[in-house]
């Protein structure tokens, strides 16, 4: 892994530098490997960090697994039995709370309207039970689902064109629709559920929110109400961060910042997508790896060798890669590695001098649906 040269004076990229020894090392701390001929991608994390959850897929059967101890403790929680399911049904979405792991399961490959949201308490011995099954007629955003103090919460469609904004109640079993319209898929911060909405046809997006806890209309941090161009935010209850409409440039905001950062622009034919937030790093796929960037200190690095996936939880970050990288040849897959970093335990990335904080304009704008052409 080779380092790229650092951003000119004035320039409003974080600094990119290798993975400091600091951090390959933790890699190795809390490490989930598997051999060639498994295929076991983490899925969702504790926030200490030291229980994962992992998809594991051998011979076209896949397994939702809880793991602990580096793998050598682990649990069923749902099976997909190829022979049963035979429009290659997959696990998706998938997010847990330290009590209740919510997971997709995508029923057909060739229709992402055609899926099934379950439920499982991973304090008790009940199988998951099913939250929610979507009209496989019905088209809708692509599933991402959260889950927060027993609170779950996705946006899906509904028969007219529009969308409907969730919020269930995994104790009580009560689902609850907070908001009809031209809305995007959900995210969390803190105790904000929100989403972006368009007032009316092609019109720049807003950021709306509700309360987690209440389900009613909640205020929004000035400088994150002001967004009209996000294609995908994310928040952790203190840190921001959102990518521009073309998933082009991304943009981050915490408090004691006067305004928003650009953070990192995306090279070539790379994209900027999926952020997540653990602490003071923004992770984030950038088309041919995970990146991760510092806020302390302004610089950014690699998180995997080539592709993967990450998922923040807390102060954890979970990140899953390829060994080898990726391959269509099944006789050349070697297997996948998925390694939990603590953002507490992690010393910063060098400081970048050269980074100037550059705000997101306020003409760059943008409406839901319309983000590079895919379904949002």
């Amino acid at each position: 892994m080779s380092a790229s040269p650092p951003g000119k004076k004035g320039s409003p990229d974080f600094c990119r530098i290798m993975r400091p020894a600091a951090w390959a090392a933790a890699e190795k701390q809390r490490q989930y490997g598997s051999d060639a001929g498994l295929d076991r991608r983490g899925t969702a994390v504790s926030s200490d960090g030291e229980t994962l959850f992992a998809v594991e897929t051998s011979r076209g059967k896949s397994d939702l697994v809880r793991l602990r101890d580096k793998g050598r403790e682990r649990q069923v929680v749902h099976s997909l039995n190829p022979v049963t399911n035979g429009k290659k049904a997959q696990y998706g979405s998938m997010r847990f709370d330290g009590r209740w792991l919510v997971f997709e399961v995508s029923h057909d490959a060739e229709n992402w309207n055609d899926w099934t949201l379950y439920a499982w308490d991973s304090t008790g011995g009940s199988a998951p039970f099913q939250v929610t099954r979507h009209d496989k007629a019905v088209q809708g955003p692509f599933l991402f689902v959260h889950v927060q103090g027993g609170k779950a919460a996705w946006t899906e469609g509904v028969r007219g064109g529009k969308k409907a904004v969730h919020l269930y109640d995994l104790g009580r079993r009560k689902d609850t629709v907070v908001r009809t319209g031209q809305v995007s898929p959900v995210f969390l911060s803190g105790d904000l559920l929100g989403w972006r909405e368009a007032p009316a046809p092609e019109a720049p997006v807003r950021l709306k929110a509700v309360s987690l806890r209440t389900g009613k209309p909640a205020d929004l941090p000035p400088v994150i109400a002001k967004i009209r161009g996000a294609a995908h935010v994310s928040g952790d209850g203190t840190t921001w961060a959102w990518v521009s409409p073309d998933y082009q440039t991304l943009y981050a905001w915490k408090p004691g910042w006067k305004q928003s950062a650009t953070i990192a622009k995306a090279g070539g034919e790379e994209h900027i997508d999926q952020m997540e937030i653990a602490g003071d790093l923004v992770t984030w796929t950038g088309g041919k790896a995970i990146w991760a960037a510092d806020l302390r200190t302004h610089s950014r690095t690699t998180l995997t060798p080539e592709y993967g996936s990450v998922v923040a939880h807390g102060d954890s970050l979970l990140v899953t890669y390829l060994n080898g990288g990726y391959t269509k040849d099944a006789g050349q897959k070697k297997g996948t590695t998925s390694y939990v970093l603590k953002e507490s335990e992690l010393p910063p990335l060098p400081d970048c001098s050269a980074w100037t904080p550059i705000p997101q304009p306020p003409t760059e704008t943008g409406a839901p649906g319309t983000e590079a052409g895919v379904p949002v």
